[in-house]
């Protein structure tokens, strides 16, 4: 039995992952879904897996990257009614099949492209329980899909010319590709008896941009803050969606991540009640650690009695060196990181507004030489960053591609988006660091 004391949620920037769907058959027993190349040998059956890359913009994109690499789409959940093992959907027309044809030797990036696609596999990724990391960097994904009729898909492969051929395994018949005894274990008490997850901290991200379709965001920030045992909530802001009272009492954390609004327009209608969650989490929800990031942050200070200005220069995009003061590392949760103060941090900026003016009892902590508050803390359970936590080069490359109408054939992407990272960060994000930061945070 695993004890829930002893799972290993400590804060990890994963390198490696494993991902395996399974359905559940009359007996409600899993069964495993593995993969097999058509140039395989015959029994060489995996699980999807892969590594993160200088290409990723986290490691749920890495996932997507693999995942749709080796399925060209066809195992989507939009797909599944085509597919299921009892009662399918008759597929009338090819287009309404969600697929892509891949481009021999041009691996996709998420991040410049969001197809329907990959939204799909990012949403299965977001909605599973099932997460298991280990004391290495190694991260494993367990998602639950329908049973299917795995030689009608196969044969459907076949038709569309992607290599690929599925098969179901019981629990007993992928022991030899588990070798971990503790996934095992986990496997077992989870997947195998249902044991039913005790959720033992809630957390809620309040989005405000409306132009973060879909599950692009909470992919960038459940694949590092969402572990076992979680409960994450997802509101839009933007549609008039904040947590009840019951809901900020029981949260652990909340997150505002950025958007494209600037906290001092005055035509936004639903700023109110933005305004008024905020103050109500500083005075009344004081157990909640507030985490603002870019748009976040200056919502946080505007909100609470501080000035947010628009800065009348160049958008600032790209890295961005801080200045931290020295309380900047006296503090609980960076100690907690192991940082070297010698070694100065690096963001990713995407801003055109700053903050000017800070809260009553704001403390700042870091500057750069474009924006005088880069990091501020407001009693012990506010953080706030104008930079981006959250984003690396990658994803920086691919947002200023998507958003600049530039057009390059996908082969010379990566040339692109490897032009534009030496360009817009002189010195390299120091991701890893800054995540580990907000972690300590979020979790305390």
């Amino acid at each position: 039995m695993i004890n829930k004391e002893e799972e290993p949620t400590a804060f990890k920037y994963f390198q490696e992952f494993n991902l395996f769907l399974f359905s559940r058959d009359k007996a409600k027993k899993p069964c495993f879904i593995l993969h097999k190349a058509t140039t395989a040998t015959e029994d060489l059956y995996s699980q999807f897996y892969g590594k993160f890359t200088q290409h990723d913009a986290s490691i749920f994109y890495a996932v997507a990257r693999e995942f749709v690499e080796k399925t060209s789409g066809l195992l989507s959940s939009e797909n599944f009614k085509y597919f299921l093992l009892e009662n399918p959907a008759v597929l009338k027309k090819e287009k309404d099949l969600l697929f892509e044809k891949m481009i021999p030797n041009v691996p996709i990036r998420p991040q410049n492209r969001w197809s329907a696609i990959v939204n799909d596999i990012c949403k299965l990724l977001c909605e599973s329980p099932y997460i298991y990391q280990d004391e290495t960097e190694k991260v494993t994904y367990f998602v639950e899909i329908p049973m299917l009729n795995l030689e009608a898909f196969n044969q459907k492969a076949k038709e569309k010319g992607v290599d690929i051929e599925l098969t179901y395994k019981s629990f007993e018949g992928i022991l030899d590709l588990v070798e971990d005894v503790k996934v095992q274990d986990y496997m077992k008490e989870y997947l195998v008896e249902k044991k039913p997850i005790k959720f033992h901290a809630y957390y809620i991200m309040i989005c405000c941009e409306p132009l973060a379709i879909d599950y692009m965001l909470q992919s960038l920030h459940y694949s590092v803050f969402k572990k076992h045992g979680e409960h994450w909530t997802f509101y839009r802001a933007f549609k008039g969606e904040f947590p009840d009272h019951q809901e900020l009492k029981r949260a652990k954390g909340i997150i505002i991540p950025g958007s494209g609004h600037s906290a001092y327009a005055t035509h936004v209608p639903w700023y109110k009640e933005l305004f008024e969650c905020i103050r109500n989490i500083h005075l009344v929800y004081t157990h909640i650690n507030l985490l603002g990031i870019c748009f976040g942050a200056q919502a946080c200070a505007q909100a609470l009695g501080g000035r947010v200005e628009s800065m009348n220069r160049t958008y600032i995009r790209g890295g961005e060196l801080l200045t931290s003061k020295p309380s900047l590392y006296y503090l609980d949760y960076v100690k907690e990181a192991y940082l070297n103060p010698e070694k100065p941090l690096v963001i990713a900026e995407s801003h055109g507004d700053h903050i000017v003016q800070l809260p009553d009892g704001a403390v700042l902590r870091a500057s750069s030489k474009n924006t005088n508050v880069e990091i501020y803390t407001i009693g012990k359970n506010l953080l706030a960053f104008q930079g981006h936590p959250d984003y690396n080069e990658a994803w920086t490359a691919g947002a200023f591609y998507r958003k600049s109408g530039v057009k390059v054939e996908p082969e010379g992407y990566d040339d692109y988006a490897k032009e534009y990272i030496s360009r817009q960060f002189p010195e390299p994000v120091t991701h890893e660091e800054i995540l580990n930061i907000c972690y300590n945070f979020l979790k305390k």
